[in-house]
């Protein structure tokens, strides 16, 4: 056998290490297994450990030089460090063709095998590079690797192009003893995650009690240009599975109208259902990307990965005032549609695109591929990602918003101008409704190295401008500290506020039905006008590929009325990403 198959027919790739072990050595099945064990066991008695006892470890972390925790990623190695990688080079890249090169380095081995690699025994190829894999995938993320790398602490791992794909080292199952990477050089990449929330109302609303729901995001991409030579053409597939109750509809109110668990809602009762699925084309050396398929119409505009620091709904990610009940669609729900998005160079964009109002938004497993609109949605954003100053403090500022062509009755008018309530007559219909946002993040003081390590202003605000929509207006304002411990640094602190108001038609509505004696629509008990949501969170990177988020919300006027008393909502989320 001179190779091992490739993935594809007419194309060989060099013997895997363990293939040529095998060759020069008789087959020891029993060592195998134990080697494999010692590579799974830790992984699996640390999770028992922390799902039993609440542990948040201090992440492992190999010694950091003065220069190296001090200084920005691009600072070369020191002297004595050159040396060794001079000294040990052949072994180090023979081990690159097995593991990603981000995820490399002898702080992610343990000190036999380091010791092994650079005593000048082991060969390119040989067995010991095949355990430094094993054993890499078990090893703790340094915070050398975390600064290089930048592991985020957001919990949507591959809903947004900036982290589609989880990073190498922020992984439960590492590189799969090199498998990873040979598939991405293949042109396959995949993302996995497991996300659960847990929250009580333990304060205040209708009942106290508690909750569960949980979130399985299953994505795919594929480089089409590795694959066949599509020269910058690329596929992107990803479903999601939830289930679970809501503790806003069960114990905080009756509406549904605030969801302090972010991961509760559609999509649920479902093996897998599809929430995108679509080619993307990059011209002109990548200034332009081109985005045709299935796919929700505001996945990629007036959105931020910030806000799902946050567990509510109502923060993460988008403004749901301008969205909820709209045609302007986030995930689960997907539609078909096209953008492009422009990068002019000086950390400018531009992005447009045309969206179906759809009628189905791709059923309940998300496979309804009909295109029946009933209009169409055109949103349009302008936005600036600078880094500024010496330190790099990044940002983004983004204006934008919508245009939805589909008819909607108005909720309060009828066709000659009167009530409804009083008229009977039918409702005046809105041929053309919209919304527009502003939103900015900013980085106002870095604490080190290490992407988004510093502290973060956030806002978002939206204004509807239909007489259809549930809500009418949302503001937030939120402050993130990540990394201000240099044991920690992808750890986050985060404070959310947020003020909606629900549609001014509405209101009247519900005014008028209360004063005429009529029971009220929705289950509410008192006119709807607006609510406020505080939230507290921290972010503990447990292990890599492991987060838990301690939270804490508190809820004014929970219905947006005051039949309830204000509540306080105190649960997580346990962020599990393979």
């Amino acid at each position: 056998m001179k190779g091992a198959p490739s993935l594809f027919p007419g194309k060989r790739i060099a013997p895997y290490p363990a293939e040529q072990f095998c060759r020069k050595h008789p087959p020891d099945e029993k060592g195998f297994r134990m080697s494999f064990r010692i590579s799974w066991r830790p992984l699996l008695s640390a999770a028992l450990l922390f799902c039993a006892a609440g542990i948040i470890p201090r992440a492992e972390a190999a010694p950091v030089s003065s220069v190296s925790r001090h200084a920005g990623p691009a600072v070369s190695p020191s002297v004595l460090s050159r040396k060794k990688m001079m000294r040990h080079r052949h072994v180090v890249a023979a081990s690159r063709s097995v593991a990603p090169a981000s995820a490399a380095g002898s702080a992610a081995t343990s000190e036999p095998l380091q010791l092994a690699a650079s005593s000048g025994n082991a060969k390119p190829g040989s067995f010991w590079n095949e355990m430094h894999v094993l054993t890499e995938d078990n090893a703790a993320s340094s915070s050398q690797q975390r600064e290089r790398v930048g592991v985020n602490a957001s919990a949507l791992g591959s809903a947004w192009p900036e982290v589609r794909v989880v990073p190498e080292l922020d992984r439960l199952l590492g590189s799969l003893g090199g498998w990873r990477q040979r598939l991405s050089d293949y042109g396959f990449d995949f993302t996995l995650t497991y996300m659960a929330e847990g929250m009580s109302n333990a304060v205040g609303g209708r009942r106290q009690g508690f909750d569960y729901s949980h979130q399985v995001v299953m994505g795919t991409d594929f480089d089409l240009e590795k694959m066949f030579g599509l020269k910058g053409l690329s596929f992107h597939m990803l479903g999601v599975q939830r289930a679970g109750r809501s503790v806003a509809t069960d114990y905080l109110e009756k509406t549904g109208l605030i969801q302090p668990q972010q991961d509760y809602g559609a999509g649920g009762n479902v093996l897998y259902k599809l929430v995108y699925m679509y080619f993307e084309e990059s011209l002109l050396n990548k200034k332009l990307v081109v985005d045709v398929g299935r796919m929700p119409a505001n996945i990629k505009f007036g959105t931020s990965y910030f806000g799902c620091y946050a567990l509510n709904s109502i923060i993460c990610a988008h403004p749901t005032a301008i969205s909820v009940s709209s045609k302007w669609r986030s995930w689960p729900f997907s539609q078909w549609g096209a953008m492009a998005r422009f990068n002019p160079g000086y950390h400018l964009y531009a992005q447009a695109g045309v969206f179906e109002a759809s009628a189905t938004e791709g059923g309940q497993a998300g496979f309804n591929f009909s295109f029946a609109p009933l209009g169409y949605v055109i949103p349009v954003e302008l936005g600036w990602e600078p880094a500024l100053g010496k330190d790099k403090l990044t940002g983004h500022y983004k204006i934008g918003g919508y245009f939805d062509t589909s008819d909607h009755p108005d909720p309060f008018t009828a066709v000659d101008g009167s009530p409804i309530l009083i008229s009977h007559k039918p409702a005046r219909i809105e041929h053309q409704r919209g919304a527009w946002y502003v939103g900015a993040d900013q980085m106002v003081w870095r604490f080190g190295p290490a992407k988004d390590q510093g502290l973060i202003l956030f806002g978002l605000a939206g204004w509807n401008e239909g007489s259809s929509l549930s809500g009418q207006t949302q503001y937030t304002a939120g402050i993130i500290s990540q990394g201000m411990f240099p044991s920690r640094i992808t750890d986050a602190v985060s404070l959310f506020w947020t003020w909606q108001s629900v549609n001014r038609k509405i209101t009247r509505l519900q005014e008028l039905e209360y004063d005429l004696g009529y029971p009220l629509k929705n289950g509410v008990t008192l006119p709807q006008s607006n609510f406020q949501v505080l939230e507290l969170t921290y972010t503990a990177f447990l292990t890599r590929g492991l987060k838990l988020l301690p939270d804490l919300q508190y809820i004014v006027h929970p219905d947006a009325t005051r039949s309830y008393p204000n509540a306080l909502e105190a649960g997580f989320r346990l962020l599990a990403q393979f």
